[in-house]
């Protein structure tokens, strides 16, 4: 199957790291490998999740009153950050050592006129900013708890 994700058909030969010279390997493979499994192991679960459910309960409807399974979509939901971050590690690292490949290599794409000044400017805005957000996050999720349930019976959806 990796063959046609990659090259669109069946027939094509997909080769393996030991084909390519050393020079050109990502520059930490274990990392890559783990965030590569933890992506694709929370995307399996969360389908896993999603499919009991909306398909076995909510079809039912009985997704409201299994306490098991509402619990799991409560703790689930720090998941999609973990597995978005896992996912953005894995093009990151997989790319490596290349920018663009075959013509760019990352040690040579430093950019001369940025000074290391601009990039912890840049930084500590983009910190500032995700902060910002997550304190909004956490704000608007405790007022939606604060809210609780609507009263029994009424209807979810």
């Amino acid at each position: 199957v990796l063959s046609f994700l990659a090259f669109g058909t069946f027939r094509s030969n997909v080769q393996g790291l030991n084909e390519f010279p050393e020079e050109n390997w990502p520059d930490n493979i274990e990392l890559l490998y783990y965030a590569f499994h933890i992506m694709v192991g929370l995307g399996t679960l969360f389908i896993a999740l999603t499919g009991l459910a909306t398909l076995l309960l909510a079809w039912r409807g009985r997704l409201f009153t299994s306490r098991p399974v509402l619990w799991a979509l409560l703790l689930a939901f720090p998941f999609p950050y973990i597995a978005n971050t896992a996912g953005w590690m894995t093009a990151e690292l997989g790319r490596q050592p290349w920018l663009v490949y075959g013509l760019l290599r990352t040690k040579d794409a430093a950019s001369p006129s940025v000074s290391s000044g601009t990039v912890l400017f840049t930084l500590i805005g983009f910190t500032g900013l995700y902060f910002v957000l997550g304190l909004l996050f956490v704000y608007l999720v405790g007022r939606e708890i604060a809210h609780g349930p609507g009263p029994r019976g009424a209807s979810h959806g």
